[in-house]
């Protein structure tokens, strides 16, 4: 996988994982009330998933950064 491509699909699942967690927290802390308590603890579990998943998402895109020389951010 070339540079560039890891650089966008890093960046893409920067994206899609933030999304996730955004979904995800509405759904734990917004409609807890609507939900069963299983269904609320399997959120909350997945919060610390995508947010765990996004940060890996940051490092790979940190590598391909730095393969292209780019300044890290």
């Amino acid at each position: 996988m070339t540079a560039v491509t890891l650089l966008r699909t890093a960046n893409s699942a920067m994206v899609a994982f933030l999304l996730l967690f955004l979904i995800v927290a509405y759904m734990a802390w917004g409609m807890e009330a609507q939900l069963p308590l299983m269904f609320i603890a399997v959120l909350h579990f997945l919060q610390i998933l995508t947010a765990g998943l996004f940060k890996v998402s940051y490092v790979v895109r940190l590598i391909a950064q730095h393969q292209l020389g780019q300044p890290l951010r």
